[in-house]
């Protein structure tokens, strides 16, 4: 999928489910199988924009690169 397309769907779902928190999060570079441990970030910092967002209230529909709140 797209990022274009995923950032538009975020905003749909939030939305369609007011009562929900629903964002978009770019965890970074994480050293993962996927990224062959080439990462810059380890998984615990690249679980905390993704663990902030899941804790945050009243905010939904948004992109968050890492931790910081991004423009779409």
């Amino acid at each position: 999928m797209s990022k274009v397309a995923l950032n538009a769907y975020t905003r749909i779902l939030a939305q369609k489910y007011p009562s929900w928190s629903i964002n978009c999060v770019n965890p970074g570079w994480v050293q993962t199988d996927m990224t062959d441990h080439m990462g810059i970030l380890t998984a615990e910092e690249g679980a905390r924009g993704p663990v902030m967002l899941a804790l945050l209230d009243g905010l939904s529909g948004c992109f968050f690169d890492q931790k910081e709140l991004s423009t779409f």
